[in-house]
């Protein structure tokens, strides 16, 4: 778990445990528009949460308030060199522009590439996707992971999605 200062309280990053479900839920509703029943989004996150080690939730509190939450999934099975998604990353509205993403991004893959290694894998890529529209988090992205553009998809979740790669090499903070 990381800690730091955030507004005068400690904002910390941690695996999702059960009990964080309907925060989760919350916070998604509030950032996305694809689910909009929140019985809906506790369900679905649930189901993610529970197929661990494939989907892996991790979320930032602060003081003891959840205000994020980031979803790793690991595609084509169990490889020596696995290939992640950053699937899903969102921070309560009354939080952003705080650096609460970078750091949902940072330690949670930090943690993440202890797991790999620790069952004998390295991390050999991380594949986002996200609206063609949304700049902020492109640029989040790339200043963080350093990904780089590589498709765009038409007319998916009901816009233009763009796809976005960091090879391991290329992510600074895992390489110190």
């Amino acid at each position: 778990m990381m800690m730091v200062r955030v507004n005068d309280s400690d904002l910390t990053v941690r695996e999702m445990v059960d009990e964080d479900i309907h925060s989760v839920a919350r916070i998604y509703l509030e950032n996305f528009k694809g689910m909009k029943s929140y019985d809906d989004a506790v369900r679905w996150v649930m189901m993610k949460h529970k197929s661990k080690p494939i989907c892996m939730y991790y979320i930032a509190r602060l003081g003891e308030e959840p205000v994020g939450y980031i979803l790793w999934t690991e595609h084509g099975g169990f490889r020596s060199n696995a290939v992640l998604e950053l699937e899903q990353i969102a921070v309560a509205r009354r939080y952003q522009g705080k650096g609460i993403g970078s750091m949902l991004v940072v330690e949670s893959l930090k943690d993440v590439c202890r797991y790999l290694h620790a069952r004998g894998s390295e991390l050999k890529l991380v594949i986002v996707t996200t609206s063609s529209k949304n700049t902020d988090a492109k640029r989040l992205y790339e200043r963080v992971l350093n990904a780089r553009e590589e498709a765009l998809l038409h007319d998916i979740y009901g816009g233009d999605e763009l796809i976005m790669v960091a090879r391991r090499e290329d992510i600074q903070f895992l390489n110190r």
